[in-house]
């Protein structure tokens, strides 16, 4: 019986490996050291936290780092996605809202005098609401918000993986 169960896990763990799953692991970052513009708000602390697990320095002054990053904006919104009837009335009842996060940043090279175009990331989620579970909502609400802050921090670590500073030439 032990060797039935240790055969089983060796053709499981074959099995695993030959699907091609991986765990996600480190991005290969093109820079050693960043200054972020804001650290001090939620999604400055998570991306902060995110480069330090990929052994990226976060400095406090923009002359010692080798590229740095400025938050234009970091902004959430809330909009009616549909309305719907309450239950035993005609009134008009707000039924989903559509949430979003935009976040606008640009970089600047260590020996650059000008910053880079500006870019944005934007995410948006769905959710129902109901009158009815008013607390559990907002809850929900705040995870999604949350889980969209995370999707944007995961996004500008792989754009980050994918900078490439404009090379001048000089004539």
């Amino acid at each position: 019986m032990n060797s039935l169960i240790r055969h089983c896990l060796i053709l499981l763990l074959v099995t695993l490996s030959a699907c091609g799953y991986h765990l996600r692991g480190y991005a290969d970052l093109p820079f050693r050291s960043i200054y972020i513009s804001n650290t001090n708000t939620p999604l400055g602390r998570d991306l902060k936290r995110s480069l330090q697990a990929n052994g990226v320095s976060v400095v406090n002054n923009a002359e010692s780092a080798d590229l740095s990053l400025e938050f234009l904006t970091d902004a959430t919104e809330k909009r009616i996605l549909s309305l719907g009837s309450s239950t035993g009335t005609s009134t008009g009842a707000v039924r989903e809202f559509e949430l979003f996060h935009r976040v606008a940043y640009r970089l600047r090279p260590k020996d650059s005098e000008t910053w880079t175009p500006s870019e944005l990331i934007e995410n948006r989620r769905d959710f129902s609401y109901s009158d009815s579970e008013v607390l559990a909502k907002a809850y929900e609400e705040n995870m999604l918000y949350e889980n969209m802050r995370t999707d944007a921090v995961r996004q500008l670590i792989r754009k980050l993986s994918a900078y490439k500073p404009a090379v001048t030439t000089s004539q």
